[in-house]
């Protein structure tokens, strides 16, 4: 899938040729984007992460004709650092660029907000990107070259408080690595995925009962879609790297300097709306996988078990989870002809989105509910922790489905 916002700006399709890339983070939103582009861009992309998301993002680059490897490895554990550095050297040789976007966001008060979840966010956002930096460090150092790129956020937010300070602390440790290793040939940018002074996500002003935790796409400064971060880093990353070494960057900036975003009065209402459908189609796609691997889990169910549970999934989501399938696949057909400036298939998709509208809010209930029921797929502690965590990636992306169906409707 292209990514309008690059071709926009002119990278040349090569601009990355050679580069060995490693994304932190890359399964979904903002990070799977990045892979995909700087993957376009000619580079070898490792994914590191912990989820089948991860592994989809290497499988969609290597369709698309580019090298990628899906390499398991959880921030959070300083072995599992080592390991990707040695892994990501192994198969492509020393990494000339690191992305650090893996970002844990739990909602809640201070009050309210439990110690585990802050030292949680603390130990992916902050200690998470110090161990990846010191892994990779030796191999950059040893070349005199290399880009590291740290995202973090620009401001406070209420109920983001976790969020919040790691993030400060990520932009502060980047800018002392910056002045450590800035004379050695390393490059260090701490990147807001926004534009200055964004509005915070709309999902921490509602509450922490809403969800424990935010998707990197909705967290303050991050109002701008997940392929204009993406088309901003590769700009960074390729033409400003020397300029911004050390300091603070968000994408709107970038953006800017690439004569991409219009000034004030400008139209460019066209530009945005193709890049909220190629979203729209991402999103569609990654719905249609959660449909079919809800389906799976329901008939993996004991057989007297499995009626009820088919039964309340068609209460709750509004049709039969057969309906479902084909209800994706039909969208996501829709929404490509859309993308292809069909005007029937637009005019299709208008005329039905008052009924597909509330099926879809019913759907994102059920994914709610059933983060507070994961028993009924298993009892056993480790896989209700996998279940939960399947539920909450399934809810965002119906819910950030929904949102960008309401931009383009």
């Amino acid at each position: 899938m292209k990514n309008l916002a690059v071709e926009q700006i002119g990278l040349a399709s090569d601009a990355l040729s050679g580069q060995v890339t490693v994304v932190m983070g890359g399964g979904q939103g903002i990070g799977r984007e990045v892979a995909m582009v700087f993957a376009r861009l000619g580079a070898s992309v490792i994914i590191a992460g912990t989820s089948a998301a991860d592994r989809e993002t290497e499988r969609l680059i290597k369709d698309g004709g580019g090298e990628a490897l899906f390499v398991k490895a959880d921030v959070t554990n300083e072995s599992d650092a080592a390991r990707l550095a040695h892994q990501a050297k192994e198969a492509y040789g020393p990494a000339d660029i690191l992305i650090n976007n893996t970002t844990v966001s739990p909602v809640g008060s201070v009050v309210d907000l439990e110690a585990t979840d802050w030292d949680r966010a603390v130990a992916a956002n902050l200690r998470g990107t110090f161990r990846t930096c010191k892994a990779f460090l030796p191999q950059m150092l040893a070349r005199g070259q290399g880009t590291i790129v740290n995202v973090t956020s620009a401001d406070a937010a209420p109920l983001l408080s976790a969020h919040t300070a790691s993030g400060h602390g990520v932009t502060g440790f980047s800018r002392s690595l910056a002045a450590e290793v800035g004379s050695k040939g390393v490059r260090v940018i701490a990147f807001v995925p926004g534009p200055a002074g964004a509005a915070g996500p709309r999902e921490a002003t509602r509450g922490p009962t809403t969800r424990p935790d935010v998707r990197p796409d909705e967290l303050p400064g991050a109002a701008l879609p997940a392929t204009r971060v993406a088309a901003a880093m590769a700009y960074l990353v390729v033409a400003l790297a020397d300029e911004y070494h050390g300091e603070q960057v968000d994408a709107g900036t970038v953006l800017e300097r690439a004569n991409l975003v219009a000034a004030p009065g400008s139209d460019v209402e066209g530009t945005a709306r193709a890049d909220v459908l190629e979203q729209a189609v991402a999103l569609s796609e990654r719905l249609h996988e959660a449909i079919v691997q809800t389906r799976a889990e329901l008939v993996q169910l004991p057989p007297f078990v499995r009626p009820l549970a088919e039964d309340g999934f068609e209460r709750k989501a509004g049709q039969r989870i057969e309906d479902w399938s084909r209800t994706a696949a039909e969208l996501t057909k829709r929404l490509r002809k859309m993308a292809a400036a069909d005007r029937a298939a637009e005019a299709r998709f208008c005329a039905e989105y008052p009924r597909l509208k509330p099926m879809f809010a019913g759907l994102m209930r059920y994914y709610q509910e059933m983060l507070s029921e994961p028993a009924c797929f298993t009892t056993h502690t480790d896989s209700v922790a996998r279940a939960k965590r399947s539920m909450r990636e399934r809810e965002s992306v119906v819910q950030s489905l929904l949102q960008a169906l309401e931009m383009i409707q």
